[in-house]
């Protein structure tokens, strides 16, 4: 029997981790799984020793805010595994969370594997250094990663991107519209932020622009994706104000609310490469706290010239990107009527993205698992 702890953070960790572990019992029934997890590990086998939405915190002052019960769960995590190591430990994402509990792992010669590579190349290039510390192997999400992690000496292979295999490189758009009833001319898609935070800084400023947007043309929906419940009824109290201006549809579904679109408004982050991986033309937006923003600037902190993934991605401002005093309702108006009126525009978007498409999907879950696997029997 192959024993397993692994730690995911967030809800795309916990469908990452699920992934892998259904991959792997495929290769290795007698395989167990515990640890950090969310609802959709625990559905594939993983026992929960706490879970996933533990590590739910953004930004170097949510952190802070949860700095205390973040450490009290990595310790009796640590004396948990230490007790009783298991034979591999995987770390999937939250890195400041799970390097450092890797490192000390490792060192008491426990195998240990990370998952989704620390956005190294974008800010805090010196941790490159100590990954090979903490990690026996990473398995990287993004191509480039794998050649720079492999010049520092990290054992790396690339996997692909688990959002590559999960959407289809054609999309029906009408049959999408069919099936949330949306009879518009021109859809779009606006994805303002999956966390509290996000939503108080993005939302508002998504439905000002909404609304220029539906005085200017008129025949105009607007789609919204909510997974989150609690992220939902947040979101509904400030959409209420804009209800008699708005022509508003909420899905659960991401997919069906990027299926749909025929651009999407977004906040920084992964809901940018989702947007990409839909082949759709968008407009970037990223706010954050005035002290966040002026402790990043003031440190030099980040280190890439873009922050919208498909930009950093490809190598080149394909879409624009509106941050902190650049992102008004103005802007992201004047920027949405550019891709609506340029059509041309939007089909030399969609070759790139096809292309990057293709490159990230590498099915992703299935080369961990057997890239995992394959260390194990090395082991032994």
């Amino acid at each position: 029997m192959t024993r397993f702890v692994i730690v995911a953070g967030e809800s795309s960790g916990d469908l990452l981790g699920s992934k892998i572990i259904a991959s792997i019992q495929g290769l290795c029934p007698d395989a167990t799984f515990e640890g950090i997890a969310g609802p959709k590990m625990t559905q594939v086998g993983c026992k929960q020793w706490f879970n996933s939405s533990e590590l739910s915190v953004m930004g170097l002052f949510g952190v802070l805010k949860h700095l205390p019960r973040i450490l009290k769960v990595r310790k009796e995590l640590t004396q948990k595994i230490l007790k009783n190591p298991p034979d591999v430990f995987i770390g999937i994402d939250a890195p400041d969370f799970n390097l450092k509990l890797e490192k000390k792992l490792k060192r008491r010669g426990i195998k240990t594997i990370h998952v989704v590579s620390p956005s190294f190349w974008a800010w805090r290039k010196n941790r490159v250094r100590f990954l090979n510390q903490s990690a026996d192997l990473l398995l990287c999400l993004f191509p480039f990663e794998e050649d720079l992690l492999k010049e520092h000496n990290v054992n790396a292979v690339f996997i692909g991107h688990p959002l590559a295999d999960s959407i289809q490189n054609e999309i029906d758009i009408k049959a999408a519209r069919n099936s949330l009833e949306l009879k518009a001319r021109i859809v779009i898609t606006l994805m303002p932020g999956s966390r509290s935070s996000e939503i108080n800084r993005h939302a508002q400023l998504f439905f000002e622009a909404a609304k220029l947007l539906t005085k200017k043309l008129e025949d105009i929906e607007f789609v919204i994706p909510v997974v989150d419940p609690k992220i939902g009824e947040q979101l509904k109290k400030i959409l209420d104000l804009y209800l008699t201006d708005l022509k508003v549809t909420i899905t659960d579904s991401t997919h069906s609310a990027l299926s749909v679109s025929d651009l999407v408004i977004t906040k920084s982050g992964t809901s940018t490469l989702e947007a990409a991986l839909h082949k759709k033309p968008m407009v970037v937006v990223y706010k954050m706290s005035s002290l966040s923003y002026w402790f990043l600037k003031t440190f030099n902190i980040i280190h890439t010239e873009y922050i919208a993934l498909p930009n950093i991605l490809l190598g080149k401002k394909l879409v624009p990107e509106l941050i902190q005093e650049n992102a008004s309702s103005k802007a992201i108006f004047a920027e949405s009527l550019f891709w609506l009126s340029n059509h041309q525009k939007v089909i030399e978007l969609e070759q790139q993205f096809h292309f990057l498409h293709s490159q990230l999907q590498q099915n992703a879950s299935f080369l961990a698992a057997t890239t995992i696997v394959k260390m194990l029997q090395q082991k032994k």
